[in-house]
């Protein structure tokens, strides 16, 4: 059974290695209409891997506004893009707190948020600020959908959609009676047209038959397995 587990460093690595070669390129357009180029005082990059697509989003709080739409984009997987970011003072009438929203696409995972400033750089020479985000998919059993980590390039997002033991859909280490319950009320949502709450891992453990459907036959497959290990038997999904 796969246990938690975080990245060691050697995997950090060579996931890094493995991420395509970006190459430098204009900045993508802003939607707000006031943007200003002489402005510019920083840039956020965001860069997805092979198998993870994204709408990026960056708004800002300001004392004009809340959530001021400022950058929108559809990024593809493995591909990367870079914002240019206004500096602004930090003072009560003259600044801004950005927000950064990277929401995968066609997964049910929760989305990375990150807060960040730019200074104003006619005030405070030498201050270009560079946030880098760049993102990666893992197998690590989490609490959580995504982890961050630090890097000498900047903040590594690892989202845990390959993560996923046979049977146990609420990822508590034991498969039993709860895990067939919730594979019920998933099948349920979605038989009646709701939207379920699985996480990319949660539909793989709960598919236990292999038959790409999640139904009351993996439910009743895992109340099978649970039932044989608890009177001593060594069950299987075969």
């Amino acid at each position: 059974m796969i246990q938690k587990k975080l990245l060691s460093a050697s995997m950090a690595a060579a996931i890094l290695a493995a991420m395509p070669t970006v190459n430098a390129f204009a900045a993508e357009e802003p939607v707000f209409p006031h943007f200003n180029k002489n402005d510019v005082n920083g840039s956020v990059t965001v860069t997805l891997p092979e198998g993870m697509s994204a709408n990026v989003s960056i708004t800002f709080d300001s004392p004009e506004g809340k959530a001021e739409p400022y950058y929108v984009k559809e990024l593809a997987e493995n591909t990367s893009a870079t914002f240019d970011i206004e500096g602004r003072d930090n003072t009560e009438d003259d600044y801004r707190n950005y927000l950064l929203t990277v929401t995968p696409t066609g997964v049910s995972v929760k989305p990375f948020t990150a807060e960040f400033t730019v200074p104003d750089g006619n005030d405070n020479p030498d201050s270009f600020k560079e946030y880098t985000y760049t993102f990666v998919i893992d197998d690590v059993i989490s609490d959580n959908d995504w982890d961050t980590a630090d890097t000498e390039s900047g903040v590594q997002v690892a989202y845990h959609l390959k993560a996923f033991t046979r049977g146990d859909v609420n990822q508590d280490g034991k498969i039993d009676a709860k895990d067939a319950s919730n594979v019920l009320v998933y099948y349920s949502k979605m038989s009646t047209g709701a939207e379920g709450n699985f996480t990319e891992g949660q539909k793989m453990a709960a598919n236990v038959n292999g038959d790409n459907k999640i139904d009351a036959k993996d439910a009743s497959r895992i109340l099978v397995y649970y039932s044989i290990a608890s009177t001593g038997g060594t069950p299987t999904w075969d």
